[in-house]
């Protein structure tokens, strides 16, 4: 054969099939790094995902109320040793009349007479104590982020919303908010027309902290919105 039928060409690729993208994870699927004033905690099990700055949930009420009564106790030891103290300068604040006397008083019809209060040591103690919580509190407050009752829980508290150390004036206005009428209420809870009053009013307003901080979904009660703090709590898996 003098003529051969040769192929003219070949199919070759004409190109290949290139990814045009990859599935990229959606913006915002992680959370946020926590700001960069929140303290972390010591370390403990990944956090489960919770409200609040990241790793962190806002301090519930059972928590928070668990943590005054563990301040409560810390301050009531050391009221009892200044209590003392004042006893010793002052004499004591109640004082039981005599055996002798008491009787005769009893038998006359005139129990009134059995106890005498020392009002001015009254008035010393209480304006002592009031100084010794606002110290305390203060002091925990802008220097460990903490009382040793929010401590014990793992609590701290910050400036809302960036988690800033609470400056001088920030935690005695929280102070003021949180315990300034309770203790107005035993500065003037001696008196005895007013003393049933201003304790039921110290209950009320009581209440009424729980019920602010309890319906805020920050758990910012009125003391926090006055002072623009909060508290977080660090969060846990079970």
């Amino acid at each position: 054969m003098t003529d051969e039928t040769q192929p003219t060409g070949e199919t070759q690729p004409t190109g290949e099939t290139q990814p045009t993208g990859e599935t990229q994870p959606a913006a915002g699927s992680q959370p946020p790094p926590p700001p960069a004033n929140w303290q972390a905690p010591a370390p403990a099990p990944a956090p489960a995902p919770a409200a609040g700055p990241a790793g962190f949930v806002y301090g519930d009420v059972p928590n928070r109320i668990v943590a005054l009564i563990i301040d409560g106790i810390l301050l009531a030891i050391v009221g009892a040793i200044v209590g003392a103290v004042l006893n010793g300068i002052l004499g004591p604040e109640v004082k039981i009349q005599d055996t002798d006397k008491l009787l005769n008083n009893l038998l006359s019809g005139n129990p009134s007479s059995v106890v005498e209060v020392n009002y001015f040591r009254v008035l010393v103690g209480a304006v002592v104590n009031l100084g010794i919580s606002a110290a305390y509190f203060v002091y925990a407050w802008t220097t460990m982020r903490a009382s040793f009752g929010m401590k014990a829980l793992g609590m701290q508290v910050g400036n809302f919303p960036d988690g800033k150390t609470l400056t001088q004036n920030q935690a005695i206005r929280r102070w003021a908010a949180l315990f300034g009428p309770g203790e107005a209420g035993q500065l003037l809870g001696a008196i005895p027309a007013l003393g049933a009053l201003i304790g039921l009013a110290g209950v009320g307003y009581s209440i009424y902290l729980l019920y602010t901080t309890y319906q805020s979904p920050t758990k910012q009660g009125f003391h926090d919105k006055f002072a623009n703090t909060v508290v977080v709590k660090a969060s846990r898996t079970a």
